[in-house]
């Protein structure tokens, strides 16, 4: 099964187009990047297939949902990390926690105990008092701790140390 499908997949702005014409098929336990200049419409791409833009012309598939049609029951499964994500920098660490826990019937707390651990994360500090590193690292644990059946990054490591 392909885990993500796209059939000439397009998105213009205006007349600019972002994403032209594109086809792929990512098969399910694969790893799969896609690598490109500034501009070249990676990111669009990434927001075509989590629907957060509509696109142009062609269609997309997510854990085998259109992916105009993704509802709760598929973003529970999909975690997705982005550089230009919103965080509520007024909750701490272990608010934002918290927070996400409930949402995700699969949250593991072992696993989420251990990325605290090797992310070196301070619970009780608030996100907005964290480094861009540090609320990238917050951001990477909301999005693991529930096993995702597929991740999406985009630009998460943007401000995290080697």
């Amino acid at each position: 099964m392909n885990i993500i499908e796209t059939q000439a997949l397009t998105r213009r702005f205006g007349k600019m187009e972002a994403v032209h014409d594109l086809t792929l098929h990512v098969p399910e336990g694969s790893v799969f990047a896609l690598l490109g200049s500034n501009g070249a419409g990676k990111t669009t791409t990434l927001k075509l297939l989590m629907n957060l833009l509509a696109p142009t012309a062609g269609s997309a598939r997510v854990l085998g949902v259109d992916s105009r049609r993704l509802g709760e029951r598929e973003f529970a499964r999909i975690g997705y990390v982005s550089e230009n994500q919103q965080q509520p920098l007024w909750m701490t660490v272990r608010q934002l926690l918290d927070f996400c826990r409930p949402l995700y019937p699969t949250w593991d707390r072992a696993l989420e105990a251990s990325l605290l651990r090797q992310f070196a994360l301070p619970e009780s500090r608030k996100l907005s008092q964290l480094s861009r590193g540090m609320q990238m690292k917050a951001a990477l644990l909301s999005s693991l701790a529930y096993r995702p059946k597929l991740l999406v990054l985009d630009e998460p490591f943007s401000g995290l140390d080697p």
